[in-house]
């Protein structure tokens, strides 16, 4: 028996788009516990993820610069345990610096994945949810609910992101400011990713610039180049290279006004990254490309989307947590220590993808959205 739970602790100490992968397990927990409060450890810049979600009591966070500062981590310790937690829960995708983060908070209660990266530290959990499949990082998360006694089949397992009226303001009057009307085709475009991904997980700025320029010629589209100050400098080669002349949204618009455009726009098109799992939340149909990375785990949540991809032997080949759990995840993986290469060394199940590919996936939607 799990017994009263009256503080609760989620700690996700990975990328935006795994923390907004929670936010159905988060919703399911508070549906079950609505008395209990309900924290969750994020780093700073993930924050803004779950500000208004109804279903957060408090936000923690820590800046992932000081991830080694001792100091830094012994007093975050020192906060945890002071809240004296019932339960911790590192959901997917989890290492061993969220487990011992789960285990030294203090918790009665710590849940974690039956991970083979675990299985000389099965102690700092008192229990696991099994990893018999591959499937959706939304799905694994609510496996969690059964450890609960939870049946999460009357959970709402849509993804929660929560927007307001300023950030709204500002994306009409930018839009108004880059002369966009209602009436125009609106199309987003995000070329970046993970600074520390980019040859398994971003397509080439040069093929995104042909995309862009044939979402104008050929839909008479107005494209709008999205990203952080992490994707600067792609978006600029992607400009440089581009016929038409794009607007361009990047370093201009904080991650609320971000997902604000998104909302606005009719298609999303993008690599495996945050902004795709944002436009999922949004519900903006969006066209991604994937390489290594597999889709059954990653792909965008819900209806509408279409998910560009080739199917070679070796793919899909990177699981970064499953990589030596299941057979078939350990037989696909190529790693080195931490680090991962390309089994043929061309990661041509990504740059397969052509551009083609891309412009009569983007068409697809559009029929699908009578425009």
């Amino acid at each position: 028996m799990i017994g009263k739970l009256d503080n609760i602790l989620v700690v996700s100490l990975q990328g935006i788009g795994d923390l907004l992968l929670t936010t159905p397990l988060l919703h399911g927990i508070k549906k079950a516990f609505p008395m209990a409060k309900l924290y969750i450890l994020t780093f700073n810049a993930n924050k803004d993820i779950l500000s208004g979600n109804s279903d957060v009591d408090e936000i923690i966070t820590f800046d992932y610069k000081n991830k080694s500062n001792i100091l830094k981590v012994l007093t975050l310790l020192f906060d945890l345990r002071k809240r004296r937690f019932d339960l911790s829960v590192c959901p997917y995708p989890s290492g061993l610096r969220s487990a011992f983060i789960g285990y030294l908070s203090g918790a009665r209660e710590r849940f974690g994945q039956r991970l083979s990266l675990f299985k000389n530290y099965r102690w700092v959990f008192t229990n696991q949810t099994p990893i018999t499949e591959v499937k959706h990082a939304v799905l694994m998360n609510l496996d969690f609910l059964r450890l609960l006694g939870i049946d999460f089949k009357d959970v709402d397992t849509r993804i929660v992101f929560n927007l307001n009226d300023e950030d709204k303001k500002f994306a009409s009057e930018f839009l108004r400011d880059n002369n966009v009307e209602d009436k125009d085709l609106l199309i987003a475009v995000h070329a970046g990713g993970g600074r520390y991904t980019i040859a398994y997980r971003n397509w080439s700025a040069e093929r995104f610039a042909r995309v862009c320029d044939g979402l104008v010629e050929r839909f008479k589209a107005k494209v709008i180049l999205i990203g952080g100050k992490d994707d600067e400098m792609i978006v600029k080669r992607v400009i440089s290279m581009m016929r038409q002349k794009p607007i361009s949204a990047v370093k201009k618009a904080s991650l609320k006004q971000t997902a604000v455009l998104i909302q606005r726009v009719k298609l999303l098109i993008c690599n495996n990254s945050a902004p795709m799992h944002i436009a999922a939340a949004l519900g903006t149909p969006t066209v991604s490309i994937f390489g290594s990375v597999d889709p059954r785990i990653h792909r965008p949540w819900g209806e509408g989307h279409i998910v560009l991809r080739k199917t070679l032997e070796c793919s899909p080949c990177y699981y970064p947590t499953l990589r030596d759990t299941l057979k078939e995840t350990k037989l696909k993986n190529r790693w080195f220590g931490r680090k991962f290469k390309c089994k043929t060394g061309d990661y041509s199940c990504l740059t397969s993808v052509s551009i083609e590919d891309v412009l009569n996936a983007t068409k697809t939607i559009l029929k699908i959205k009578k425009l």
